[in-house]
């Protein structure tokens, strides 16, 4: 087949890619620079790869991650007859675990398409998101689209060392994750994600979380920022749109998206119809493309530190050199999103008859008589977007003699309820967890002969059980632990430690305070106190019960 014309299409690509080089010892306990490299491993060693193809044909029906963990400890034995300690996959965090599920994975895929096409099928494709209804016919909240978009401008954020000096990060940019109502053209809610690569699901549902819960302005302490009037989000300048629901969500298929916690929020918590578009096709979702391009150039390139990314090489040198000269703080920048945001929502549009899309939903409200999906408290419905249900066994008893526990995410959880349950060490417990919130505190029910009874909340044990931290902060400290960066005395907090040990290398490596600026901000110590966790085991009203 011949492919002259097709090279003449952007971004298209003819056969896989393919590692020559070899791994980068710099980036040993990092999560970049290994692009390609288990690929490039099983191309040197067959035998490795027929290792695991012989073991994928057996295992038909079990998943990729069972199987993956099944065949690891024996796969890097293999692995270590071939590469030293200081080489792929042993200078990994996780040892090119993750590597394997997505190896096998796609082996299957492709086992999967070469048997049906020997039976003559044609594979089947997943399909398009439709074309967007016309926007004169939607009412305010009936379709939304969500986007995600890395900001054309960098930022240097500074925070309070070791002895209350400030210390400063690397020049940063961010993701900027915007849910954007197709009648109205409001934006609804937000988030953003720190200097990262990429965002997760949990960067999506904050989004729809901020679009649920009542906006009030922010106290601006930077000069000449200032709200427009009429400026805000519609939760919190138009009555009826407190706590109002969404019916259908316009998404593409980044991985966050398609998630399983993205899409059981949306379809559960909210009742939403969730449509899938293709990556890079913005064609199903242009009003939050337009509004990206909007914002960029007419809003944050207009900063002085915004940049044209078409733009010669001097311009980004520009935006660098004034980043630094106009370190900000958390708040400040979180201040520039938000006035920048609620202002776009206080300008008129040409399209609604040079109205504003927050004058637009509460000229809707005024005037239709519909039905409308409203929930009465959002703040609670906010909170379960970001809540998971996991189900984990008791451990404890043999030969340790230990009381009754539960391990989630490398703490071991238990309270005075669970440790009298000896008789149902290895159960099955429900554990219910507000991801976003203090994550020392689960909520457990006890899963014994086709029924659930509650055994309050159980509450981690050292080196985790002082400071409140969420699910993301508790992961960037376990990172640290594993690359031998962080090791915490015995008794003390492991966040408290991670801090510290962060300000005290932030005067040497700006890289130190880019770790703790992205592990958001990490609250004092909380002293143990039995009354305190006495009244933790009562259940709280903010809690959904479940039933």
């Amino acid at each position: 087949m011949m492919y002259g014309f097709f090279a003449l299409i952007p971004g298209l690509t003819i056969s896989a890619y393919k590692r020559t080089a070899p791994v980068n010892p710099k980036f040993a306990g990092q999560r970049r620079g290994f692009a390609g490299a288990f690929m490039h491993l099983l191309a040197e060693h067959e035998e490795l790869y027929g290792y695991v193809e012989k073991h994928v044909r057996k295992a038909a029906g079990r998943s990729s991650s069972v199987l993956a963990k099944a065949i690891r400890v024996e796969f890097l034995k293999k692995c270590a007859k071939f590469r030293a300690p200081n080489q792929y996959p042993f200078n990994t965090e996780d040892q090119g675990a993750r590597a394997l599920v997505r190896f096998i994975e796609r082996m299957r895929q492709e086992q999967c398409a070469i048997e049906a096409s020997a039976e003559g099928e044609a594979a089947l494709e997943q399909p398009l998101t439709g074309q967007p209804s016309g926007a004169q016919q939607l009412r305010p909240f009936e379709e939304i689209e969500h986007d995600g978009h890395n900001g054309d401008f960098y930022f240097v954020i500074k925070t309070p060392g070791l002895r209350g000096e400030w210390i400063y990060t690397t020049p940063m940019r961010l993701w900027l994750l915007i849910a954007v109502d197709r009648a109205s053209r409001a934006i609804l809610g937000y988030s953003y994600r720190l200097g990262s690569t990429n965002y997760p699901a949990i960067s999506v549902m904050r989004s729809f979380a901020h679009a649920l819960v009542p906006w009030e302005p922010k106290a601006l302490t930077l000069p000449h920022l200032r709200y427009k009037d009429g400026a805000g989000f519609p939760s919190g300048v138009a009555p009826q749109a407190r706590g109002r629901l969404i019916d259908l969500v316009c998404l593409d298929g980044a991985k966050a998206n398609t998630a399983n916690f993205t899409m059981g929020g949306l379809t559960t918590a909210i009742g939403a119809t969730v449509n899938y578009g293709r990556v890079r096709f913005p064609i199903a979702r242009p009003f939050v493309e337009r509004l990206n391009q909007t914002l960029e150039t007419h809003g944050f390139r207009r900063l002085p530190i915004g940049f044209d990314p078409k733009a010669p090489a001097e311009e980004r040198k520009r935006a660098l050199k004034a980043a630094s000269e106009h370190a900000v703080t958390i708040e400040e920048l979180e201040q520039i999103i938000d006035v920048m945001l609620a202002n776009y929502n206080s300008d008129p549009h040409e399209s609604l008859v040079n109205r504003s899309p927050n004058e637009y939903i509460r000229m809707w409200d005024d005037h239709a008589a519909s039905p409308l999906r409203r929930v009465a408290n959002p703040e609670e419905l906010a909170r379960r977007l970001l809540r998971v249900e996991l189900i984990k066994t008791i451990r404890g008893g043999g030969s340790s003699h230990r009381a009754p526990y539960v391990e989630l995410w490398g703490a071991r959880y238990t309270n005075d309820v669970l440790r009298k349950v000896t008789d149902s060490i290895g159960k099955k417990v429900r554990l219910v967890v507000d991801v976003d919130g203090d994550i020392r505190l689960v909520r457990a029910y006890l899963r014994r002969g086709g029924k659930e009874f509650p055994l309050g909340i159980l509450k981690a044990g050292p080196p985790w059980h002082l400071t409140p931290h969420t699910l993301e902060q508790r992961q960037i400290v376990r990172r640290a632990r594993r690359t031998g960066k962080l090791v915490a005395k015995p008794g003390s907090d492991m966040l408290q430690t991670f801090k510290e040990i962060q300000q005290r290398e932030a005067e040497d490596r700006k890289s130190a305070t880019n770790q703790l600026v992205k592990a958001g901000r990490i609250g004092e110590p909380q002293k143990l106190n039995r009354e305190l966790d006495a009244k933790a085991r009562v259940p709280e009203k903010n809690w959904i019960k479940i039933k």
